[in-house]
């Protein structure tokens, strides 16, 4: 009897370590838009008690049954379920209805935002070693860029594209003919934070050979208007915000520093950013 019960305990002890990956924390806010085919919930949320404070951004959801009833305008109490990878609504109660008034148009908005065959937009940057350098300077090479910043709190936004491009940089190491004509770079579009230093420890952090994976920023003043054409928004209510309320948007330039393919959003994966390299390296 002894050998099941230690192993029904084990199991238990197992489920529990694994439950305490999961935070959980309560969310209000109203909806300002529903996404049946991703899933999704965009939500401007209040401050969320020991996680993050009030912004506006997309919620995945996992089961369908959740955005059953929601509409904008609705507001909501939900349970959002954190890990060190994922991020989600578990459950979504509305409370209330507020009609939604007609939203102010996000800086850049009126930016002309780049498309594949496109001439690259080019900026100076400084990369995490403090040393000058410019987008183009990558001519010549296949450049695959996102955009983060390393405070982002939601393991499905900027950690993610750090995740991505891990693989990324490792599935290099197995094709010498690709990586000795391939660069990937991460622009930081919160330089007061992302110094150099800061960007370096975080590039040690993932893994990043700075060989193969660069991570930049550059001044706001012409950082803002560089992203814009990538069809980055980025929005700060006020200047000493942590939080960026920020969309997500990959790139891949041929080596002509041409556009080849815009990945908008995090439902890209690691393998799909690789052919599309390899495509604009061809």
């Amino acid at each position: 009897m002894r050998r099941p019960v230690a192993i029904f305990l084990l199991l238990c002890l197992s489920a529990l370590g694994c439950s305490r990956s999961e935070r959980q924390y309560e969310l209000r806010g109203q909806v300002l838009a529903v996404n049946a085919d991703r899933q999704e919930l965009t939500i401007r949320h209040d401050d969320i008690q020991g996680f993050m404070p009030a912004m506006t951004m997309p919620f995945r959801v996992r089961e369908a049954g959740v955005l059953d009833g929601r509409r904008p305008g609705d507001l909501v109490r939900a349970t959002l379920v954190v890990s060190d990878t994922d991020a989600y609504l578990a459950s979504v109660e509305a409370i209330g209805h507020v009609a939604l008034t007609e939203p102010e148009p996000p800086p850049g908005a009126a930016m002309p935002i780049v498309a594949p065959g496109d001439e690259a937009p080019d900026v100076l940057l400084l990369d995490q070693s403090g040393r000058p350098l410019r987008l183009s300077d990558w001519r010549g090479r296949v450049v695959a860029v996102t955009f983060i910043y390393t405070r982002c709190p939601i393991p499905t936004f900027c950690p993610l594209m750090d995740r991505h491009f891990a693989v990324v940089q490792r599935e290099l190491g197995r094709d010498p003919r690709l990586a000795a004509r391939a660069q990937l770079v991460s622009i930081s579009f919160d330089p007061e934070f992302d110094t150099p230093d800061v960007l370096d420890a975080h590039a040690r952090r993932v893994g990043a050979d700075p060989a193969r994976w660069r991570f930049v920023t550059g001044d706001r003043e012409h950082l803002d208007p560089f992203s814009a054409r990538f069809g980055v928004t980025t929005i700060r209510d006020n200047p000493d915000d942590v939080e960026i309320i920020h969309n997500l948007r990959t790139a891949v330039i041929d080596p002509q520093g041409r556009i080849v393919t815009i990945f908008s959003g995090n439902d890209w994966t690691p393998t799909e950013l690789l052919q599309a390299m390899r495509a604009a390296g061809a």
